[in-house]
């Protein structure tokens, strides 16, 4: 695996990068999709689009950075070129951006939210893809028949992206359907949201990490956090829609 996918001239592309862009370029059109379905006006969605785009990169930066805020104040030109993202940190930067987005034009919030539940995981397959293909968040060594060795790895290791592309591409028709036909504003986003979380959390138990808080990870307690509040919420929900 090699993170350079091809040089034009002295220029290396990337493969997260390219394969950020087909997260943005599906992101886009799923949203339209799912915003022309639901009678919602595709021009608001697609300014909603763009903003959410700027402000996840923002948002997925600072959550790589902020962990370790200590180390990046004394070396603050690294926060710009030292690599690094983290997806919890887009996903709460883009709730925030598009709550005062869609409260800006009276939407539905919740509504709104549903649409970007096939994106989660249609998102996260690429992105772990990029990270397949350019040799990193791989897991401890194993000696299972599908193990990989990577560039750095020095033994085969277990390709935990792998793992969590299946989990995604498992997680994604069930999204798409419950945000085709959700029983009310909120349904697909946050039971799709609560099911990745759970994944998330027990797959990073096979991943490669630096840091350990107590005996998690801090992706970790970020999607325990979620499941906490996103789990009790679908309960009050569903039982509240089904005696209406």
């Amino acid at each position: 695996m090699h993170p350079i996918a091809f040089s034009i001239g002295s220029l290396d592309i990337y493969w997260y990068g390219i394969l950020m862009a087909c997260t943005f370029v599906s992101a886009y059109f799923i949203a339209r999709y799912f915003a022309r379905l639901h009678g919602v006006n595709a021009e608001l969605i697609e300014n909603l689009f763009f903003i959410s785009a700027v402000s996840g990169l923002i948002g997925s930066r600072l959550g790589a950075v902020i962990p370790y805020w200590s180390y990046f104040l004394q070396n603050p030109l690294e926060i710009f070129s030292r690599a690094g993202m983290a997806s919890h940190g887009a996903i709460i930067a883009i709730m925030v951006v598009g709550y005062f987005y869609v409260h800006k034009h009276r939407l539905d919030y919740w509504q709104i939210a549903d649409f970007a539940a096939p994106i989660l995981p249609v998102g996260h397959i690429f992105i772990r893809l990029g990270n397949f293909l350019s040799g990193e968040l791989y897991g401890p060594p194993t000696d299972l028949p599908w193990a990989v060795e990577f560039p750095d790895s020095l033994v085969p290791v277990h390709p935990s992206q792998l793992y969590e592309i299946l989990a995604s591409v498992i997680i994604l028709p069930f999204a798409w359907r419950w945000a085709k036909k959700p029983r009310y504003p909120g349904y697909a986003f946050l039971r799709t949201l609560f099911v990745h979380s759970v994944v998330r959390f027990f797959l990073d138990f096979i991943r490669q990490h630096s840091e350990l808080y107590g005996p998690f990870v801090l992706s970790q307690i970020i999607a325990l956090g979620i499941c906490v509040v996103t789990l009790p919420a679908i309960l009050i929900l569903d039982r509240r829609h089904k005696l209406q």
